[in-house]
């Protein structure tokens, strides 16, 4: 069921992969909320790297805080989301060929 090329496939694919994926420690994205007043940034495996907190913010109320920190949070994880798309699809398009492209 299972044949040598299967396998070379699935090897192939298996590399791709790990190859797009290896380099996603070192991409770094930044979300923010209000103006820039909470900034975030995340790199491609979701860890936070780094979070800023302006002074001004210091008193304000603790939900409305809560929700500038969820803002920023959201908005760094759909640009990882996007980036670990990208790179993954960047890393297989050496195995699928473009049908455009004539043969």
């Amino acid at each position: 069921m299972f044949g040598p090329e299967f396998l070379q496939q699935l090897s192939a694919l298996k590399g791709a992969t790990d190859n797009g994926m290896s380099r996603l420690p070192e991409l770094i994205v930044e979300g923010n909320a209000g103006n820039g007043l909470i900034r975030l940034k995340l790199d491609g495996t979701y860890a936070l790297k780094e979070l800023h907190i302006a002074t001004e913010l210091m008193h304000m109320e603790k939900a409305d805080l809560e929700d500038f920190l969820a803002i920023a949070l959201q908005n760094a994880i759909q640009q990882v989301t996007a980036l670990r798309e990208k790179e993954l699809m960047h890393s297989l398009s050496a195995l699928v060929p473009n049908p455009s492209d004539p043969e």
